[in-house]
């Protein structure tokens, strides 16, 4: 029953970390489009691109790491810590 009330905010967090990414990264890209010489946008653009990937993978990572958490087996929960 503690897995199932816990499934909702951690789902919720999850999702709200990937909307921060992804409203930040538009944000980020709009910004860019405003640059108007050209080796400056492409430099900007490459490090959005950069910027995108690690935000990215590092969201997955926190959720992979929370469901981990959450859904490991019952008996290694008793003397286990949150991964690291």
């Amino acid at each position: 029953m503690k897995r199932v009330l816990l499934t909702v905010p951690a789902f919720v967090l999850v999702v709200g970390i990937f909307l921060a990414i992804l409203l930040g990264l538009v944000r980020v890209s709009l910004m860019i489009g405003e640059i108007p010489a050209g080796i400056a946008h492409a430099a900007a653009r490459c490090g959005e691109l950069a910027l995108g990937v690690v935000l990215l993978l590092g969201g997955t990572s926190v959720a992979t790491r929370v469901a981990v958490w959450l859904f490991r087996p019952v008996a290694e929960a008793e003397s286990a810590t949150i991964p690291s």
